[in-house]
């Protein structure tokens, strides 16, 4: 795949935790299959277009939402990290959630992202919010950056710059019409580094809405 998920502020980057075997991880939400493919044939037309080839573009199988990126993560800090996040996700319900516009990151001027807006925006921002509650609780340091929920699409490979820009047009774009899907968990992925790109292994699933469902019986 491209590049990395964003890497965010954790307590200990760039050392080895401790707790033992040091993985790489983050929080992500999964796409349904039809949204993974609405925002696939929107890469295939990407790739297309004049400089789409100074794009790094991201496959298929590996498109998410990343709720919060923990980088370096012993192996150790697993079980109580899930027990602090599960803890933290049963008072958040399930929700409905569709793909939005095209967006480019940071500027339209400056551009250095591709990526999919979500809707709503509220409840991914609600979400992330308790998962980064979740992490602060395990120890982790909490996440200083604003939070904007989106499904990174592809990332420019040079920090130069044609006279155009660094990333093809995306206008006329946006993604087929597809079903709202529903969001009922939040999946740990561990990120492995590779010649072919990152590979991620989901390490556990995690439901929404426990309580509520509780609450609800």
């Amino acid at each position: 795949m491209p590049r990395e998920p964003e890497r965010r502020g954790q307590r200990g980057e760039g050392a080895v935790p401790v707790g033992g075997e040091a993985l790489r991880t983050f929080f992500a939400l999964e796409l349904c299959e039809e949204a993974r493919e609405a925002a696939f044939d929107l890469i295939r037309e990407l790739r297309g277009r004049p400089r789409g080839d100074l794009v790094r573009w991201v496959r298929a199988e590996t498109l998410h939402v990343t709720l919060r990126f923990l980088g370096r993560t012993a192996r150790g800090q697993v079980p109580g990290l899930l027990q602090h996040i599960t803890s933290q996700l049963a008072a958040v319900p399930p929700f409905l959630l569709e793909l939005g516009a095209l967006k480019a990151f940071p500027s339209p001027r400056n551009a250095r992202v591709v990526a999919l807006d979500l809707e709503p925006e509220a409840p991914v921002l609600n979400l992330a919010r308790a998962v980064d509650a979740g992490v602060v609780a395990a120890g982790f340091a909490p996440e200083p950056r604003r939070f904007r929920g989106h499904v990174t699409l592809g990332r420019a490979q040079s920090t130069g710059r044609t006279r155009e820009g660094r990333i093809p047009s995306l206008e006329g774009l946006e993604p087929r019409s597809t079903a709202p899907f529903s969001v009922r968990e939040v999946v740990l992925f561990e990120s492995t580094l590779s010649a072919q790109g990152s590979i991620y292994t989901a390490l556990q699933r995690i439901a929404l809405g426990c309580k509520a469902a509780d609450a609800a019986s």
